[in-house]
């Protein structure tokens, strides 16, 4: 199971934490895990490379941390909300193979 943890600080989201497998189906062959990444590495490279937020960005196999070290802002906490729309989405579809820990 694909486990998700959103971090916050003074109520913000501030990063977060996807770790697992969906275990859908076989591997290159697993929607759920290809639509988590999807969300996770587009909201990540919208962070780092289109608002170009400082902090700790790190993608190793099975795990993708993001904390932010520049200040919060409108457009920061839009990606991470529009991040969480979407992995609330796939985790309704797919309830077996994804969690939002809050």
């Amino acid at each position: 199971m694909i486990q998700v943890r959103p971090e916050r600080t003074n109520g913000r989201v501030s990063g977060f934490t996807v770790r697992g497998h969906a275990d859908y189906a076989a591997a290159g062959e697993d929607i759920v895990c290809a639509a988590v990444s999807a969300v996770t590495l587009t909201a990540a490279l919208g962070l780092k490379d289109v608002l170009r937020k400082a902090g700790t960005y790190e993608n190793e196999a099975g795990i993708l941390t993001v904390r932010l070290t520049d200040p919060l802002d409108e457009a920061t906490e839009l990606i991470f909300q529009t991040m969480l729309t979407g992995l609330a989405e796939i985790s309704r579809q797919y309830p077996q193979h994804i969690r939002i820990l809050e």
